[in-house]
């Protein structure tokens, strides 16, 4: 690998956040990715360049689906867009490009949109509150 190599990816590691869907461990592996790569080819934090525009960094289904099961909630989805029923009159439309999410709500006037946000940690904060419960009166 040669310096310029390692500088690329330095970049396109520090765009790996929260808001873009990765989990805390998958954070936390990045960063010390970046502190490896810097080491060890001599890397100062001002020569980093942005990231590349040409890749940009795209979420997958599969990140949603496994906050999804958290909640033992089923996500259906047909390209960039997907949905998940929270209970009897709350369905979740989630757009995958845009990382945002919204709420809609049956009411007896019709359909309302009632909450509108964008990535994983304020979905699960509002399914925490939102999400029916689900109790196993089995031990493991």
């Amino acid at each position: 690998m040669k310096v310029e190599d390692a500088l690329r990816k330095i970049a396109l590691l520090r765009r790996i956040s929260a808001d873009k869907g990765a989990l805390a461990g998958e954070r936390e592996t990045a960063y010390r990715l970046q502190k490896m790569l810097m080491e060890r080819y001599a890397i100062k934090a001002p020569e980093i360049a942005d990231a590349p525009k040409a890749r940009p960094f795209s979420l997958n289904w599969d990140y949603w689906k496994e906050l999804l099961n958290e909640f033992d909630l089923s996500l259906t989805h047909f390209g960039g867009r997907g949905s998940v029923e929270i209970g009897i009159n709350i369905i979740a439309h989630i757009r995958l490009a845009a990382n945002e999410w919204w709420i809609e709500e049956r009411t007896p006037s019709g359909r309302k949109i009632t909450v509108r946000d964008r990535g994983f940690d304020s979905l699960r904060t509002y399914l925490k509150e939102h999400a029916p419960k689900s109790y196993s009166f089995m031990r493991r």
